[in-house]
């Protein structure tokens, strides 16, 4: 038989429970404006349900016991969760590609345009055609021809000076990559030591206040009560660091967080990983990103091994005995730069254009159209026109016209736009290429027609189409598929960047309408919504009126009871 009093504790729990509700939604709209807080709510039940007799503490369930919270979860959706850290991870890649190859597009603008570096001058290919009008221009009237040789050296300078120019210009594009990513790799490593503490925080949470047990070294949280805020400030974390590559994560028993990115463990409980970005071989180095002290999973046995744990926290043997779950251990950096592991990411955007040698890349070699790629075309541009140019005059009269030699004299095809310069041949005598006859048999009378002989020839190169790429030391070649003149491979690097440029924007266009879906569904789940919260309130307080009502009678007919028994009638 149930207590007399019972109604009275069963609305007192109630009470309770509605107190916390009001709190709890109080909470939530104390938070509107909180980045990334996840609004709350009170969990529930019927005691009855419970399995288990309140009052006097049977399994026998008996109906009528009332409300009780059983926790205040967080309403999240983890696929929600996982397909925003998806998308922000791709858009975040196609957003630091479009970045910098915006850049090397505005370095490569004065190929056509007439602007270099905000200073007013001929474009690559007005200086070109300025060099072909000058040669078009020589006549058999000697006096002119000295003017107009020094026209065409003028025009090859001013040419040879722009090409320069560019190779400059992506060199210094290239070493704000590096620190670009270099500053990335250092927010990775302060983003997983604000995890592993984070971590930390969380399981001391909830170890302080009663909800882990230990059975035989296992820690269970028992409650879904606990340091909600702490697990909304992993999950910014984790938001950020899908910036930089693919992030998976696990909420292991103990309440605390398992993070994988690039396919490696690199936060487990207060463990974690860091990042270095490394240097590799070839031209001369390609940028690589390596993890250090990544851990790995064995499903078998549900255990983790490898992260190094510098003063073996986490032992928990002053609260739950003795059993040491992690031990110290040396690894090995692992190497993640392949995109089986950094497939997605800002970081991937740094390697792709960093290192991407496009058609010009070795076996082996990233084959993105990054900075090298627009570099080796320069390149192969500067080194073809060297070569076929110098073939006109060198075999039979021994002097060129241009050179990408180095100061030590080797020529080297990757080097070949920023050391593209004039002959010294052609710099000491600039009317050279109108009077070859000179290294003949010193015939006068032919000169004339030999002057316009080799014009010819200089011209018809320019009119030819060439292949434009290098034979590497193994004997292969890595060629520019396309034929073209000089002047159309000029016009032919702008355009494959254009075009290149507006590709990457239309996908990043989709990919941002595909994030901001998926971040709309996540906010309808887990934001704060000042209107449903008010309308919250208002039935949390009906609800706790009704309860102080039914207080209110019960104490009034126990009064009644109390008091009145036994005096009927006087």
């Amino acid at each position: 038989m149930a207590s007399s009093f019972m109604g009275l504790y069963v609305q007192r729990e109630a009470l309770v429970t509605a107190q916390k509700a009001l709190d709890i939604t109080g909470n939530n709209i104390s938070n509107v404006k909180t980045t990334g807080y996840s609004r709350q709510r009170v969990d529930v039940c019927s005691v009855a349900n419970k399995g288990y007799n309140l009052f006097y503490n049977t399994s026998v369930s008996m109906a009528g016991q009332g409300v009780d919270t059983v926790g205040v979860t967080q309403l999240r959706d983890a696929l929600l969760d996982r397909k925003v850290r998806t998308y922000n991870t791709q858009s975040t890649e196609l957003n630091a590609k479009g970045t910098i190859m915006s850049d090397v597009e505005t370095a490569l603008d004065c190929i056509e345009s007439d602007t270099i570096d905000d200073t007013k001058g001929y474009s690559i290919i007005a200086n070109f055609a300025k060099f072909k009008e000058a040669l078009q221009s020589f006549s058999a009237d000697n006096a002119d021809r000295e003017e107009l040789a020094n026209v065409a050296i003028q025009s090859a300078k001013s040419f040879v000076q722009q090409m320069n120019y560019l190779s400059t210009r992506l060199d210094d594009i290239s070493q704000q990559t590096l620190g670009d990513a270099q500053g990335a790799v250092s927010r990775v490593n302060s983003i997983l030591e604000s995890m592993g503490t984070l971590n930390e925080q969380i399981t001391n949470s909830y170890i302080s206040m009663g909800y882990i047990s230990s059975t035989a070294g296992n820690y269970i949280v028992d409650n879904d009560y606990g340091p909600l805020e702490l697990k909304d400030k992993m999950n910014n974390l984790l938001d950020e660091l899908s910036n930089y590559g693919d992030v998976s994560v696990k909420e292991e028993n103990n309440g605390s967080f398992t993070v994988s990115f690039a396919g490696q463990i690199v936060v487990h409980n207060k463990q974690y990983a860091q990042m270095a970005m490394t240097e590799e071989t070839p031209k001369p180095f390609d940028m690589a990103f390596t993890i250090t002290n990544a851990g790995t999973y064995d499903p078998a046995t549900d255990t983790y091994s490898g992260l190094k744990d510098a003063d073996d926290w986490y032992k928990l043997q002053t609260q739950f005995g003795s059993t040491e779950l992690y031990t110290r251990q040396d690894a090995d950096a692992i190497d993640i730069t392949g995109t089986d592991k950094l497939n997605r990411g800002e970081l991937r955007a740094y390697l792709d254009t960093y290192n991407g040698d496009g058609v010009y890349a070795t076996d082996g070699g990233n084959n993105y159209q990054g900075i090298e790629y627009y570099r080796d075309m320069l390149n192969a541009l500067a080194k073809t026109m060297t070569e076929k140019l110098n073939e006109i005059f060198e075999p039979d009269f021994g002097f060129t016209l241009f050179s990408y030699a180095d100061a030590h004299g080797n020529e080297d095809f990757h080097s070949a736009a920023a050391n593209f310069r004039v002959s010294d041949d052609w710099i000491n005598d600039p009317t050279l290429i109108s009077k070859p006859e000179k290294f003949v048999n010193g015939k006068e009378d032919d000169m004339d027609e030999l002057n316009n002989e080799y014009i010819n020839k200089i011209l018809g190169a320019f009119s030819t189409d060439f292949t434009y790429g290098y034979t590497d030391a193994a004997g292969k070649d890595h060629n520019d598929p396309v034929s073209l003149t000089f002047e159309k491979y000029l016009a032919h690097i702008s355009d494959t960047l254009g075009t290149q440029i507006d590709s990457n924007n239309k996908l990043k266009e989709t990919t941002d309408i595909m994030l901001e879906s998926v971040v709309s569904a996540r906010d309808e789940v887990m934001a704060v919504s000042v209107n449903e919260e008010g309308i919250n309130m208002m039935n949390y307080q009906k609800w706790y009126n009704a309860i102080a009502r039914m207080v209110t009678t019960l104490d009034e007919a126990l009064d009644k009871v109390i008091n009145g028994m036994g005096i009927v009638g006087l």
